[in-house]
This record gives C-alpha cells, sequence and structure tokens, in this order.
C-alpha cells in the first residue's frame, strides 16, 4: 500500500518541482470585518503559485469578539465571552493580470470554531456563581473575489468572500502580503 501511494505521489510531486522556476510564495496580513457578527478580526496567511493562473492558499483569522458585562440590579451582573476562531483552505483562479492590478476568484474550504460561556456573578466577588458554557466547529464552503494590488515589495489585497455553510458569515478583508522567492 505504501508503495502505491507513494507511487501516485510521484506525479504530483513532478508537477509542483517543475513549477518551481515560476512558483512563488506570498505570507501576510490584515483586518477582516464580519457584517453578521459585527466584529473585527485579525487574518494571517499565505498563498503558493501553482500555475500563473492557479494558487492555493490557507488564512486563519482570529474575530476580536471579546467580553460584555450586563448590569442586572441587587448587585448582579452577568458575563458574556465568545471566541470566533477560522481555519480556511483557499483556491485562487486569476482571471485578470494587468500591470499591477490582479483579479481573482476564491472558493474555500473552512474549519469554523465557535465558543461562548455566560457567568452570573455577584458583585464584588471573585467568583461565578452560576455559568454555562457551549462550543461548536463547523465545516464551511465559500465563494468570493479579490484584488491584489502590487506596489513593488509588498501586495495590497482586498477580498469579500461569503461562507454558504457552516457559521454564514459575509466578511470583507484587506492586507498586505509579501512575496517571497
Amino acid at each position: 500500500m505504501k508503495k502505491v501511494l507513494l507511487i501516485a505521489l510521484i506525479p504530483v510531486l513532478c508537477l509542483i518541482f517543475s513549477h518551481q522556476a515560476a512558483a512563488q510564495i506570498s505570507v501576510g496580513g490584515g483586518l477582516t470585518y464580519g457584517l453578521d457578527i459585527e466584529d473585527i478580526g485579525i487574518q494571517v496567511g499565505g498563498t503558493y503559485d501553482l500555475t500563473p493562473e492557479m494558487r492555493v492558499g490557507a488564512d486563519i483569522i482570529y474575530w476580536l469578539t471579546g467580553e460584555d458585562i450586563d448590569e442586572l440590579g441587587m448587585g448582579l451582573e452577568e458575563r458574556y465571552s465568545t471566541t470566533f476562531l477560522e481555519v480556511n483552505f483557499n483556491f485562487n483562479y486569476l482571471f485578470h493580470e494587468q500591470d499591477a492590478l490582479t483579479l481573482y476568484g476564491i472558493g474555500s474550504l473552512g474549519v469554523h470554531y465557535f465558543s461562548f460561556k455566560d457567568e452570573l456573578w455577584v458583585s464584588g466577588t471573585s467568583h461565578a456563581q452560576d455559568s454555562f458554557s457551549d462550543s461548536d466547529t463547523e465545516i464551511g464552503l465559500g465563494l468570493g473575489v479579490g484584488a491584489e494590488y502590487d506596489i513593488g515589495a509588498v501586495k495590497l489585497y482586498a477580498e469579500p468572500r461569503i461562507f454558504l455553510s457552516g457559521f454564514d458569515q459575509f466578511a470583507l478583508a484587506a492586507g498586505v502580503r509579501v512575496p517571497i522567492n
């Protein structure tokens, strides 16, 4: 079985290494705004050129959802904390390149994680009187478009993307990528 896998892997490796001269890796990061959760996320990721028209990549988005406190009166307060995290694997098809501008389509497969914690506190105490927590992980499929503008040492990018499954979310991302040769 191992020999069969190795034999099947050889053409794939040859394809990757045959494009080594044209291949380029870019890494970078930026900010993302989620229209559904109405919060900002920090995005880091990278891309790898397979051919002049196709590239693959991955990104991680950590949403800055934070913590909220509601005063309930009678010395009670309720504290909510949430965590959103996305790990996305992306395929880009470059359909327009002219001068410094590149336009591309995005297909994404993502693993999205959410956790929620709700605690009831008595004001002035150091521990919660009652708490509830829950978490969920979903697989999401996303579609989007992107624009990349080369300004020399870095490339500026903007990417609106919608996830059609998992945690449905429309997000706008913008940032910089640094090509690594």
